[in-house]
């Protein structure tokens, strides 16, 4: 199996660990989960039937899903019920998996081992620098309640510590108030003054390539202008009635009006397509408790 496929099993399985799915024995590379019931409205396309199902009061069995991370057959021997697929990147499985761990993980709460715990909201943001191409970044940051301190690169200061998702024994949370306008606000500011640190390359880049697109966009169009003109003179030219010009004359005063609604509706999108822009995007909010700092 590749390292992409061990890796995307990795995420699965911590993904059904997280929302307590039964594991049964499988073989390698693979994974056979029991999905409980919120778990399979979600991961199953299946809106009407769960309508009946508690409508009528029933209590269907739990979906049994068997899901290959590689490229061997799938068995033929399985408990008949099972449902079995491959899974790759993309595939329609894993994109509600992924859209699943989304809804359930955009608030979360976690605790470090210690006596005395501190309260620290944690942000994880999206930034994405946006012209005719797209760069992403994943920014976090660590914000204690105590005295508004920040620390950048929260994710990996976090990763170094032994965190659980309910509150340990014996532990004191130190209460303080939750500003949720302060939070934002500083989580804004910090992600400012990060993405003021970073090359502006990207957007010179990208308005150099928006004013050459303009360039041809506007030359087409002359050009197009241009032959409008020609071919409607020449034709002006062998028809002499009066009833040929008057639809000339009409045509005439058509054409390059609708060449240039055209033109302009065709700028605007290529600006709107080519012109750098910078999209700032929450992705998670967590609160945790931590004993010590989250670290250097």
């Amino acid at each position: 199996m590749t390292s992409e496929s061990q890796a995307l099993m990795d995420w699965v399985e911590r993904y059904f660990d997280s929302v307590n799915a039964l594991r049964h024995p499988s073989s390698p590379n693979s994974i056979r989960v029991q999905l409980p019931r919120e778990i399979d409205k979600e991961l199953t396309d299946r809106p009407f039937f769960w309508m009946w199902a508690e409508a009528m009061h029933e209590d269907p069995p739990e979906t049994v899903l068997h899901l290959q991370f590689d490229g061997a057959p799938l068995p033929e021997d399985l408990p008949q019920g099972i449902q079995k697929e491959y899974i790759v990147p993309g595939c329609y499985r894993m994109l509600r998996i992924e859209a699943s761990a989304k809804k359930r993980g955009a608030f979360a709460v976690a605790y470090e081992h210690g006596t005395v715990l501190h309260p620290y909201a944690v942000f994880v943001v999206k930034v994405s620098f946006v012209s005719d191409r797209r760069i992403d970044f994943i920014e976090s940051y660590a914000i204690s309640l105590r005295d508004q301190r920040v620390y950048p690169d929260a994710m990996n200061r976090l990763a170094r510590k032994k965190l659980i998702s309910s509150r340990p024994p014996q532990s004191q949370l130190m209460s303080l108030p939750l500003d949720v306008d302060l939070l934002f606000q500083i989580m804004f500011q910090c992600t400012k003054m990060d993405i003021s640190r970073k090359d502006e390359t990207w957007a010179v880049e990208a308005r150099k390539r928006l004013t050459d697109e303009l360039s041809r966009l506007e030359n087409y169009y002359q050009s197009m202008d241009t032959e409008v003109q020609d071919s409607e003179k020449n034709q002006s030219e062998k028809k002499g009635n009066k009833h040929a010009q008057v639809n000339q004359s009409a045509r005439d005063s058509m054409c390059p009006k609708s060449l240039e609604g055209e033109y302009e509706l065709r700028k605007a999108e290529t600006i709107w397509r080519f012109e750098p822009k910078i999209e700032v995007r929450p992705l998670q909010f967590a609160l945790v408790y931590l004993s010590t700092a989250p670290g250097p």
